[in-house]
């Protein structure tokens, strides 16, 4: 019996010898480095944001694959390195970038997005019903990007709420944190415009590197 014990023993340490060998011998993965940059993206939406892959491969391991979780709940996609998306609603969001090289071997890297629309109309606005009707009031850039330029939509409604037209200004060159005025006027049905709605259309950012919490 204790021959047996013994001998069992024996197996085991010579076991762990040789995994211990061959995992010294191989040495540890080297992995892709996974990193990622992002910007708002107002051509289309407030809440749109594209992001950019700047991994690095290991050597000359091509990065084949890119695959992003944007942690609002959608399913993951996959593409090579620039991925396009449209958050449902303002908040931080913890986005993944997995990459995977032509061994298939992955690198993961994971930040914390702060999701709000980039520019905004100070609520402070006015409607002038003057001739012609005319909304004024200032635009802001509330995000960290240089906004190459806004525009802001006015509408103009009669008292029953039928559109009666709409305008467009173009603020250019806004700083973050910056503000700057606007005006829009309408010559439609100008006598019978009651009231106005105003919002943000469209903006251009050029997409610089953001900071991020890394997790």
């Amino acid at each position: 019996m204790i021959g047996r014990r013994l001998e069992r023993l024996a197996w085991g340490v010579l076991c762990t010898a040789l995994v211990s060998g061959l995992c010294a011998c191989l040495g540890p993965i080297d992995r892709p480095t996974a990193d990622f940059t992002w910007c708002p993206d107002g051509r289309n939406g407030q809440l749109d944001y594209t992001f950019s892959s700047t991994s690095a491969p290991v050597g000359e391991q091509e990065i084949v694959r890119a695959t992003w979780e944007f942690g609002d709940g959608t399913s993951p996609v996959e593409g090579v390195g620039v991925a396009e998306h449209r958050f449902s609603a303002a908040g931080s969001y913890p986005v993944t970038l997995t990459v995977t090289d032509r061994r298939a071997v992955t690198g993961t890297k994971t930040k914390i997005v702060t999701v709000e629309p980039a520019a905004f109309v100070d609520p402070t606005w006015r409607l002038t019903l003057d001739y012609p009707p005319t909304v004024s009031g200032v635009v802001g850039n509330r995000s960290e990007e240089h906004l190459d330029e806004v525009v802001v939509q006015a509408r103009f409604y009669d008292a029953d709420g039928v559109r009666l037209g709409e305008g467009r200004a173009t603020v250019r060159d806004l700083e973050p944190g910056e503000r700057a005025r606007f005006e829009i006027e309408t010559r439609d049905f100008a006598a019978r415009v009651f009231y106005a709605s105003v919002g943000i259309e469209s903006f251009v950012a050029p997409c610089d590197m953001h900071a991020a919490v890394d997790r």
